[in-house]
C-alpha cells in the first residue's frame, strides 16, 4: 500500500471537485444565451449542484460506511462522469440542471468516501499532512476553475467545460482502480435508516432551496420552503431518538469535540465562501474586470493557501491543535476586516490584493485543523459518518453564509441608492458592511475555538 499515491489521488479528486464548483461561476453567461434560461432559471445552473451535494452528503458518509469506502469513492467518480456528460450534451435547461445535479450527487459520495479513507488509511503527522495536500489542492481547484473555465469556453466552447470533468473523473476512476487496491475496505454491518435519511435529505434539500433563493428575492414558496424545512428536520431529530438504526447514533450528538469540529467548519465557511463571490462583484461589478481578469486576479490568494497548507502541521506542532485553530480564525477576520475597506474607486493592488492574501493564510490553518479536530474524536467504523458531518457542515456553512451576506450586501446597497448615491459607491457600501460582519464572525469562532471546556483536543495532534 503506498500511502503517497493514495494521499495524491485523493488530493486530485479534491482539486476536481473544486474546479467543478467554481468552474460554473464563468460559464453561466454562455450557457444561459444558448440554452434560453431566463433570470431566475439561470440561477439553478449553480444551484441544482449546491443542493444536490448538500442533499445527500451526510447519507453518502453513512453509505460509505455500510458499503464500503472504496466503492463508494468509485462510484461517486462514476456518477459524477455522468452528470458531467449529461451537462455537456444538454439541449435544453431541464436536461442541463438535470446534469448538474447528478453531478453534485457524485461529487458528495466522493467526497464523504474521500475523507473517510483519510481518516481511515493515515493516522498522526500523516493524516495532517494528508489533509494539508488536500487544502492545498482545494485552493489550486479553486483558482484553475475560474481561469479554466474562461480559456476553454472562449476557445471551445462552455461545453468543453463539462467534457472535461468526464475524462478527469474517469482517470481518477482509473487511478483508483489500483492505488486503493491494497486498502481493507472494512464495512459496518448496519441497516441503512432510510426513513431517517430521507427526512434528512428532504430537510438539507427544501433548507438549501429556501435559503439560496432568498438571497436575491424574498417569494412565499420561498417561506414555505423554509416552513416545511424546518418541520422535516425537526421530524428527523425526534425519529433518531425512537429509530431502531437511527442515521447518526445517539452517542454522536454526546460527542463534544466532533459537534465543536462541525460548528467551526460551519462558520469558517459561513464567511470564506461568500468572500470570494463577493470580491468577484467587486472587481467585475465596480472596477470593471471581465471574468477571466477575476479569476486570474485570485490566483496570488490561491497561492498562498497552497504555500501555506504545506505548513500547517509545522505551526500545529509548535502552538498545539487548539491554539492553531484560533490563530487560523484571527487572521481569516483580519483579512476579511481589513477587505472591508473596500472604496468605490479603489483598485486591485490597493483594496484587494493585500486582504486577500491575509485571508489566503488564515484559511488552510482553518480548513486543516478543523478536519483534524473531527479526526480526532471519529469513532472507528464511523469514519464515513465523521465525513458526512463534517462536509455537510462546510456546505451548509457556505450556503447560509452566501444567502446571508449577498443578501446583506443588497440590502445595504438598495438602501444607500435610494440616498441618491451614486451605483458603484452603493455597491461598495453593500460589500464593505457584509465583508465587516464576517470578520466579526470570524473572531467570534476565535473565540470558540480557543475555550478548552467540551473539546477533548490534545495540546499536539
Amino acid at each position: 500500500m503506498n500511502l503517497g499515491r493514495i494521499r495524491w489521488l485523493l488530493a486530485g479528486t479534491q482539486f476536481l471537485l473544486l474546479v467543478d464548483t467554481s468552474i460554473i461561476n464563468v460559464v453561466v453567461p454562455s450557457v444561459t444565451q444558448e440554452l434560453g434560461f431566463d433570470s431566475t432559471g439561470q440561477s439553478w445552473i449553480a444551484n441544482a449542484y449546491l443542493i444536490a451535494f448538500g442533499g445527500v452528503l451526510l447519507l453518502s458518509g453513512r453509505v460509505a460506511d455500510i458499503l464500503g469506502r472504496r466503492r463508494v469513492f468509485r462510484l461517486g467518480l462514476i456518477t459524477l462522469a455522468l452528470g458531467s456528460a449529461l451537462a455537456a450534451v444538454a439541449a435544453g435547461p431541464v436536461s442541463l440542471v438535470a446534469g448538474r445535479a447528478l453531478q453534485g450527487v457524485g461529487a458528495a459520495l466522493a467526497a464523504a468516501a474521500s475523507f473517510a479513507l483519510v481518516l481511515t488509511v493515515f493516522d498522526g503527522e500523516a493524516r495532517q499532512r494528508a489533509l494539508g495536500l488536500l487544502a492545498a489542492m482545494a485552493g489550486a481547484g479553486g483558482a484553475a476553475g475560474t481561469v479554466l473555465g474562461g480559456l476553454l469556453t472562449q476557445s471551445w466552447g462552455w461545453r468543453s467545460t463539462f467534457w472535461v470533468s468526464v475524462i478527469a473523473a474517469l482517470v481518477l476512476l482509473a487511478l483508483a482502480h489500483r492505488v486503493l487496491a491494497g486498502i481493507p475496505d472494512r464495512r459496518v454491518h448496519s441497516p441503512i435508516d432510510l426513513p431517517g435519511a430521507l427526512l434528512l435529505m428532504g430537510g438539507q434539500v427544501l433548507l438549501a432551496f429556501g435559503l439560496l433563493s432568498l438571497s436575491s428575492t424574498v417569494k412565499l414558496a420561498n417561506l414555505a420552503a423554509l416552513a416545511l424545512a424546518v418541520g422535516l428536520l425537526i421530524a428527523f431529530a425526534i425519529w433518531q431518538q425512537r429509530g431502531p438504526a437511527p442515521l447518526i447514533p445517539p452517542d454522536v450528538w454526546r460527542n463534544a469535540g466532533l459537534m465543536k469540529a462541525n460548528l467551526l467548519a460551519c462558520l469558517g465557511q459561513i464567511v470564506l465562501f461568500p468572500m470570494f463571490f463577493i470580491v468577484n462583484l467587486y472587481l467585475q461589478q465596480v472596477l470593471g474586470f471581465g471574468p477571466f481578469e477575476s479569476g486570474l486576479a485570485l490566483l496570488p490568494l490561491c497561492a498562498v493557501v497552497i504555500a501555506t497548507a504545506s505548513q500547517v502541521p509545522r505551526l500545529i506542532a509548535w502552538l498545539g491543535l487548539r491554539c492553531a485553530m484560533t490563530s487560523g480564525f484571527i487572521i481569516v477576520g483580519i483579512g476579511l476586516g481589513w477587505l472591508s475597506a473596500l472604496g468605490a474607486q479603489g483598485s486591485f493592488i490597493g483594496d484587494v490584493l493585500g486582504p486577500t492574501l491575509i485571508v489566503g493564510v488564515g484559511l488552510p490553518i482553518v480548513s486543516i485543523t478543523t478536519g483534524i479536530l473531527a479526526g480526532t474524536h471519529s469513532v472507528q467504523g464511523r469514519e464515513g459518518l465523521t465525513s458526512g458531518l463534517l462536509n455537510t457542515a462546510q456546505q451548509f456553512g457556505a450556503v447560509i453564509g452566501i444567502a446571508a451576506f449577498v443578501g446583506l450586501a443588497s440590502y445595504h446597497s438598495t438602501s444607500l441608492s435610494m440616498l441618491d448615491t451614486d451605483a458603484r459607491t452603493a455597491l461598495t457600501g453593500g460589500y464593505s458592511l457584509a465583508l465587516m460582519v464576517a470578520s466579526i464572525i470570524s473572531m467570534l469562532a476565535a473565540v470558540v475555538a480557543i475555550i478548552r471546556r467540551w473539546d477533548g483536543i490534545p495540546e499536539t495532534a
